[in-house]
This record gives structure tokens, C-alpha cells and sequence, in this order.
């Protein structure tokens, strides 16, 4: 009998959290597809064993046309890892591993500014929500800003950045929120002087 192979047509899924994803993995039997012999599954990688995915759906229609697809709906952080696509076709069965990424971009930054009495100095501060953890700068300036984070119920990192500073006349201040797993960067300028914005 021809030998049963399992290929993946793209072995790195990276997707936004919220969305929607489909696994796909392509089986050859050589020949008929067997339904009654055939049985896929898909299993994510935890602790160092891979256990049953219970958030992947098998979209079986596809199954005649040699190819098991997974569907995850909703995806969240707590679904990025290794997955593992065993199919198992009367005695024969081999597997193909994927690797599912998810990103939630830092592009709403709330900013805040308190002018702290008595003195001739205000604290500015920058929050936003996204994953993998990113790295907040303030562009040309000295002062060490105070960062911190926090993890939410869905897995996103909270990062509060916070930079206490005397204000120049006419000069306004930026953070940036430097997401370098996904290469992407989100900035919001904000004017010590009075009005923060966007």
C-alpha cells in the first residue's frame, strides 16, 4: 500500500486576538479517502504534552478532499503555542507539528497628566493593553520613566508607564509601545502644558 503522509501547507499561524483561525493539514492515502478508517485530531502543546485541543472544531466536509481543518473561534493568548495534527488512517497515521502566534496590537494608548502641586512638575502617564509584553520608550528625554505591568483576565499585558518631568515651553512629549516579537510599534504624543491627547 502507498505510504500514508501528513503535509501542512504553512507550519506558522500568527493571528490577532478576537479572530478567527483555521489549522489546515493535508493527508495523502494514495488513493479513496476511507472515511470510516480515517480519524484526525488536533493536540496543543501544555506542560510538555500535548492533550486535545477542546477549542478546535474539525471541519469534516473537507475531509474527502484529504485535508483536516481545525477551527478556533475567538482565538485568545491562551491559545498561542505548538500544536500537534495526528491523523490516523486505518493502521497507518503520521503528524505534522504548527505553531499558532497571537498578537493584540498596543494601539489604544490612554494618557493621563497630574500636575503635581507646589512645584513646577507634572506626571504623565501612558496605558494600553496588548501581547506579547512590549517595551514603552519616551523619545529624547532623560528622565527615567517608572513601567509596570499587570496581566488581565484574557491573558493581555497592562503596561503603565509613568515619567515625572519639568515641562519646556512648546515641547511636547511622546511614548512608544514597541511590540518587537511582532515588530510593531504604537506611539501618542502628549503636551505637558495642559491638553493630553491622542
Amino acid at each position: 500500500s502507498a505510504l500514508f503522509t501528513v503535509t501542512v501547507p504553512k507550519e506558522l499561524y500568527t493571528v490577532d486576538s478576537g479572530s478567527n483561525v483555521t489549522l489546515e493539514c493535508h493527508f495523502d492515502t494514495g488513493g479513496h479517502v476511507e472515511l470510516r478508517d480515517l480519524k484526525a485530531s488536533l493536540h496543543k502543546m501544555e506542560n510538555n504534552t500535548f492533550l486535545h485541543s477542546e477549542r478546535a472544531s474539525l471541519l469534516e466536509e473537507q475531509l474527502p478532499l484529504g485535508k483536516a481543518l481545525f477551527h478556533i473561534p475567538r482565538v485568545q493568548v491562551t491559545d498561542a503555542g505548538q500544536y500537534c495534527c495526528l491523523i490516523i488512517y486505518g493502521v497507518a497515521w503520521d503528524y505534522k507539528y504548527l505553531t499558532l502566534k497571537v498578537k493584540a496590537s498596543y494601539r489604544k494608548i490612554n494618557t493621563h497628566l497630574f500636575r503635581i502641586p507646589g512645584v513646577d512638575e507634572v506626571e504623565l502617564t501612558c496605558q494600553a493593553e496588548g501581547y506579547p509584553l512590549a517595551e514603552v520608550s519616551w523619545p529624547n528625554i532623560s528622565v527615567p520613566a517608572n513601567t509596570s505591568h499587570t496581566k488581565t483576565p484574557e491573558g493581555l499585558y497592562q503596561i503603565t508607564s509613568v515619567l515625572r518631568l519639568k515641562p519646556y515651553p512648546g515641547r511636547n512629549v511622546s511614548c512608544v509601545f514597541w511590540n518587537a516579537d511582532m515588530e510593531e510599534l504604537s506611539s501618542t504624543v502628549i503636551d505637558p502644558h495642559g491638553k493630553s491627547g491622542p
